[in-house]
């Protein structure tokens, strides 16, 4: 099995204690799909910071933000060196999520995060996504809300 390039952190955190990036690709999700109406109410948020070994030993980092709330999960990308941005999906239309180990990929890949399977806001094609949380009281936390939100919606 092929061993991460990433070392991952996640920790829970307050909405305001986002990265700046992330309330810039929020306002910009909001208006280009039609959420103008749409109250953020944030039930819970975790940030994982992401270590990746780079050329030369160097290396780089991420972050990924994770908001949850009662109707969507909002997550985002922040790569300060460059362009990134944030996606969204509505609990009701992740019809699958699991745990990366368990997955296909996950038998090939060592990795820690969880797979979703479903729509993304806006989307007519159903797709999956991978995000990356450390195996750590907070990453589980998450992943365990998350997949708590998406069953207590069916």
């Amino acid at each position: 099995m092929k061993k991460s390039d990433y070392t991952r952190l996640t920790r829970e955190c307050r909405f305001e204690e986002f990265k700046p990036a992330f309330f810039e690709y929020l306002q910009k999700y909001i208006q280009n799909n039609g959420l103008k109406e749409y109250k953020m109410e944030a039930l819970a948020c975790f940030e994982t910071t992401n270590h990746k070994k780079g050329f030369l030993g160097k290396v780089k980092t991420s972050y990924t933000e994770i908001c949850i709330t009662e109707r969507f999960l909002f997550w985002a990308t922040i790569d300060e060196k460059k362009e990134t941005g944030m996606a969204a999906a509505q609990w009701n239309e992740i019809s699958g999520i699991r745990e990366w180990e368990d997955t296909e990929m996950g038998k090939l890949f060592e990795e820690t995060g969880l797979e979703l399977f479903g729509f993304t806001y806006k989307s007519s094609k159903r797709g999956s996504w991978f995000i990356g949380i450390e195996n750590n009281e907070a990453g589980r936390k998450c992943k365990e809300l998350m997949k708590s939100m998406t069953l207590s919606i069916k």
